[in-house]
């Protein structure tokens, strides 16, 4: 019985062993075919970002960033007859979209001369539309023969702001809680009693202010600003003929002094004219003048005729 025994446990041992060598591979199996599903699964997200990379602006993209308050800046070059069409244009997407999610804060527009404008248009959007606005704004600008000059976006860590400045009123309603205790004990001499009274009203006046500020860091995560800056073609406007704009510069300049110098001459003239008639006048009596002493001059006796 003692062999069969041990033959029958050498048997069970041997299955388990094969057993766990089974359970082994398997398992190694599944985790190499996971790889590629797991590899997969990350693939969409990055194909998608990359589409959406597409249609925003260029090299302007954000992911999610809870807490933090963005701000948009456009600057837009375009012909000078396209820019109030374009101007307005944004204005009308804005208004379309309604009060709650976007809202004109300014605009301008200025045309020191002929063929030079510059336009400004601020804006507050909802930050879920922010991207996608300005996206559409840049194809709008496009499609008016213009470009898409420069283009930045700031952030800025509201979320981190408020959480500090919850800290900071935690710690000075602490204070403020141990001195009022204080004021009510018995037994304050008047000096504590004032000095405490003084820093109560300080402690006070630092938690008006620190609410202040999370209201201002609260609204600056509920909007976003975006800011449109619009203007005309000129000598440093990127283009495809940078040579001919500076030719016409040039032109410009010429065309500018040859102006100035005939409205110079056109304001000179006359005087010059008067001048010279005053000088001609003076000169014509002074010859006269000259001829008058010559003729009463008696003119001198001739030595060689007998008298």
């Amino acid at each position: 019985m003692r062999p069969k025994s041990h033959l029958t446990l050498m048997a069970l041992t041997t299955g388990l062993l094969l057993a766990g060598c089974s359970k082994v591979e398997s398992d190694t199996a599944t985790s190499t075919s996971d790889q590629p599903v797991a590899a997969e699964a990350v693939a969409p997200p990055e194909a998608a970002r990359d589409s959406a990379a597409g249609t925003a602006s260029p090299g302007l993209t954000t992911t999610a960033a809870p807490g933090v308050a963005f701000a948009y800046r456009y600057a837009f070059t375009l012909p000078a007859k396209a820019i109030s069409g374009i101007q307005q244009q944004h204005a009308s997407a804005c208004e379309k979209l309604g009060p709650t999610r976007c809202q004109i804060t300014g605009m301008s527009y200025d045309q020191p001369r002929e063929g030079e404008v510059a336009a400004r248009l601020d804006l507050l959007l909802a930050p879920d539309i922010a991207q996608r606005f300005g996206s559409e704004s840049i194809a709008a600008v496009e499609a008016a023969e213009g470009s898409l000059h420069d283009a930045s976006i700031s952030g800025e860590d509201a979320g981190g702001a408020i959480e500090q400045s919850q800290r900071q009123s935690a710690a000075l309603k602490a204070e403020l809680a141990r001195i009022e205790r204080r004021l009510i004990a018995k037994g304050l001499g008047e000096d504590e009693r004032r000095e405490l009274v003084r820093r109560a009203d300080e402690l006070r006046g630092q938690l008006r202010s620190e609410q202040v500020l999370r209201e201002d860091k609260e609204a600056s995560l509920a909007t976003t600003p975006m800011r449109f800056a619009y203007a005309s073609e000129g000598l440093f406007a990127t283009g495809s003929d940078p040579f001919g704009k500076a030719a016409a510069s040039s032109l410009g300049s010429l065309q500018a002094m040859l102006a100035f110098l005939l409205t110079f001459a056109g304001l000179a003239l006359p005087w010059a004219l008067l001048a010279g008639i005053v000088v001609l006048l003076i000169r014509f009596r002074a010859m006269k003048q000259r001829l008058a002493r010559l003729s009463a001059t008696p003119p001198a006796a001739d030595p060689a005729v007998p008298q």
